[in-house]
């Protein structure tokens, strides 16, 4: 995983999103380009929390649209479902 994220990030921020992504239990997916969306966070039926990326963002874009998710499912683990209306 740690070779994979430094394509995607920075470099000085690969350490804490990997540790943050398996503290967190995440299945990070990184997929094609989406117009309308550059992220997403779900809670899956097993329990697990799936975030995905879009592959094409720049390295800091993909930084900031993780940690945004990533906050989504800190929302979701403190106040749960209504925490992840907008």
């Amino acid at each position: 995983m740690d070779s994979i994220l430094q394509k995607y990030l920075p470099e000085r921020a690969v350490e804490s999103c990997l540790a943050l992504i398996q503290e967190k239990g995440v299945y990070l997916k990184i997929v094609n380009d989406r117009v309308t969306r550059h992220g997403d966070y779900q809670k899956l039926s097993d329990g697990r929390h799936k975030i995905t990326v879009n592959a094409t963002l720049n390295r800091y874009r993909f930084l900031i649209t993780l940690i945004h998710e990533i906050a989504h499912l800190v929302a979701f683990e403190k106040f749960g479902h209504r925490a992840s209306i907008y």
